[in-house]
């Protein structure tokens, strides 16, 4: 039955070796997994976010792209006959940027078959824009069609493409402020640019601007107006785009001061009947001059979230190395714990169950251990008693360090960390039948003291002070200093009579407190208090009350105490 027993319990401390070893292997699996699936999903939104971007990007360059043309297409329709070649090379130019970004849009994206439809809708405007390289402005109902066949071009764009993207976003939605504000953007300079589409033919032909055009001017003033509104409430990008806001004001004032006060001027001449103070060419070229500042806008603000979303992409998978590489380390360090422990701690915890087991069976104790043995069983006591005095170090200095990190050195009272930690949780206790008193007091004229006597004097003043209050505090009271000269108090109380005695009690005592200076000078001191209460409510907005307070009290002539019913 000995042997039995014997063999019974060696094996029950080697099952709960490998039951042990086991756990924290199956727990150190589930904390690797945990970390890595955090790392991973914050890489992975990250990277989307930089290929979202990039691609939404493509989307509004070409959106800049076809108004930029269009703006060409206008000057190329009002322009005279000696500046139509300069005219025409401009918009040729302006049409291959729009092509070559067009072919770069990715596809899933824009297909194949919405990349032909766009390039559909866009040739049969071209070629009637086209129709004015040679002839110059004649008849005015054929001009419009020209320029409203290229806003119709881009209106396809825009609703077939914005639409794609639109349900691409909804994928990956940790984007969308920065990506709807780059729309903005885009449809800005898009809006800003039919503006200027609504003149041109009246102020070519010289006849009066349309109700129809002056109605759809006051729509696109309005549109704007909205989208400036939009990109003013900036998101976190405006933390990595500190001079973006002083750039867009800019683009405004620009844009307001060159195009819209003169479409405003030509209304204005239009309904009056006055002539036009600007021919169409010189229309075309100004106002398209006023929306020169956009691009640089738009690529300012791409560039600028394209990089931060590069940067943090880089950080998330510098991240994510980190924690490949500690989890590996720590996956191994834990293996050679275990291994450790088993060779170094169980094994002669075993061997000495067997020489215990051995000794109650009445064998030799030196047929149970040799030299090896109790060598080893002499190092385990010995490693077990140091491992017991490390761990009482480690609490005594963790239980120091502590104190230190909640006291404040000079008064031993707590500081403002500690004090309003506690100080908010005996908040939480009160109750409109209990509830919470909050003190705060101040040192009259303190700066006169250090002053006149220095910095030394100044501070046994406060260790008498941090003195006379804990030797009047009660158990459960919070006593801190706030800093410098300010000190608080905060405990439970039912009526504010208890507060009024306790309050005068310790300004009392204050009054009586005899100091001397350097040279034996006597001199006392007083104090004013603000005091407050309240439950169910921030200790900030206690503090707010009581500083009220006593600043009134200050204000009233020191030494006094106010604040109380």
């Amino acid at each position: 039955m000995k042997k039995l027993k014997k063999a019974s319990s060696s094996a029950n401390v080697l099952r709960y070796l490998w039951g042990s070893t086991a756990a924290t292997l199956i727990l150190t699996s589930i904390l690797s997994w945990w970390l890595l699936s955090g790392s991973w999903a914050a890489w992975h939104s990250a990277r989307n976010n930089v290929i979202q971007f990039d691609n939404f990007y493509q989307v509004l360059l070409v959106s800049n792209d076809l108004a930029s043309e269009r703006a060409y297409a206008n000057e190329l329709v009002l322009s005279p006959q000696e500046k139509k070649a300069q005219a025409g090379a401009s918009l040729d130019n302006s049409r291959q940027i729009t092509d070559r970004d067009l072919a770069k849009i990715p596809a899933d994206l824009l297909s194949p078959a919405l990349l032909r439809s766009t390039i559909e809708q866009l040739k049969p405007a071209r070629n009637k824009v086209d129709q004015f390289r040679e002839v110059t402005l004649s008849d005015p109902v054929v001009a419009q069609r020209a320029i409203d066949s290229m806003v119709a071009a881009t209106d396809f764009y825009h609703e077939a493409l914005f639409r794609r993207t639109s349900e691409f976003l909804l994928l990956e939605p940790s984007a969308l402020g920065p990506i709807l504000r780059a729309q903005a953007l885009g449809e800005l300079r898009d809006a800003t640019g039919r503006l200027g589409a609504q003149l041109i033919i009246p102020v070519a032909t010289h006849t009066p601007i349309p109700l129809g055009n002056i109605e759809a001017l006051s729509r696109g003033k309005e549109r704007i107006a909205v989208l400036w509104w939009l990109l003013r409430t900036q998101g976190a990008e405006a933390h990595y785009l500190p001079g973006f806001m002083q750039q867009l004001e800019s683009t405004r004032d620009q844009f307001e001061k060159q195009g819209v006060a003169m479409i405003d001027s030509l209304v204005i001449e239009s309904e009056s009947g006055q002539p036009y103070s600007v021919d169409a060419a010189n229309f075309a070229l100004r106002y398209h001059a006023s929306l020169g500042s956009f691009n640089e806008l738009l690529d300012t603000y791409l560039a600028g979230v394209k990089k931060h979303y590069v940067y943090t992409e880089q950080q998330a998978l510098l991240h994510l190395m980190m924690v490949v590489v500690i989890l590996i380390v720590l996956n191994l360090l834990a293996m050679g714990l275990i291994f450790y422990v088993r060779s170094r701690v169980l094994r002669p915890i075993l061997r000495l169950n067997e020489i215990a087991t051995g000794i109650i069976a009445g064998k030799q104790q030196d047929t149970l251990m040799n030299d090896s043995t109790a060598e080893e069983v002499q190092e385990l006591f010995s490693s077990l008693g140091t491992l017991g005095d490390k761990l009482r170090e480690q609490t005594r200095l963790s239980k120091t360090l502590q104190r230190q990190s909640e006291e404040d050195p000079l008064t031993n009272l707590l500081n403002r960390r500690a004090f309003d930690a506690l100080g908010g949780n005996l908040l939480k206790l009160a109750s409109p039948q209990q509830p919470a008193w909050l003190i705060m007091m101040d040192v009259d004229h303190f700066k006169s003291i250090n002053d006149t006597w220095g910095h030394p004097t100044g501070d046994k003043v406060l260790v008498q002070l941090a003195t006379t209050l804990k030797k009047f505090s009660r158990p459960g009271d919070v006593i801190g200093r706030l800093g410098g000269e300010e000190f608080a108090m905060i405990f439970c109380s039912p009526g504010h009579e208890d507060v009024t005695g306790y309050t005068t009690r310790i300004q009392n005592e204050i009054r009586r407190l005899r100091f001397e200076g350097p040279k034996g000078e006597p001199f006392s001191i007083t104090a004013s208090f603000g005091v407050a209460s309240g439950w169910q409510q921030e200790l900030s907005d206690m503090l707010a009350q009581a500083d009220a307070a006593l600043y009134e009290a200050k204000n009233s002539g020191r030494d006094r105490v106010c604040g109380l019913p």
